[in-house]
């Protein structure tokens, strides 16, 4: 049996994104997003990509998982 790397693709088309949506505060809105991660049992929901630059504008980027957030 040969699976085509196509059919792997999930479907990402439950939700969007509207600035108006978003609420002011940063902190708010992550606990929104975790939230809805954790009731739709996304697998390992605290699991997220950390980007950053270096002073000459290099990218890294990395897979972090969170163990707590507060303001």
């Amino acid at each position: 049996m040969k699976i085509s790397i196509a059919d792997l693709r999930k479907d990402y088309s439950r939700a969007s994104l509207s600035e108006s949506d978003v609420a002011a505060d940063p902190m708010e809105q992550f606990k929104k997003w975790f939230d809805e991660a954790l009731t739709a049992e996304v697998p390992e929901a605290n699991a997220m990509s950390l980007a950053t630059v270096d002073a000459n504008g290099r990218p890294s980027s990395r897979i972090v998982l969170i163990k707590e957030f507060d303001h």
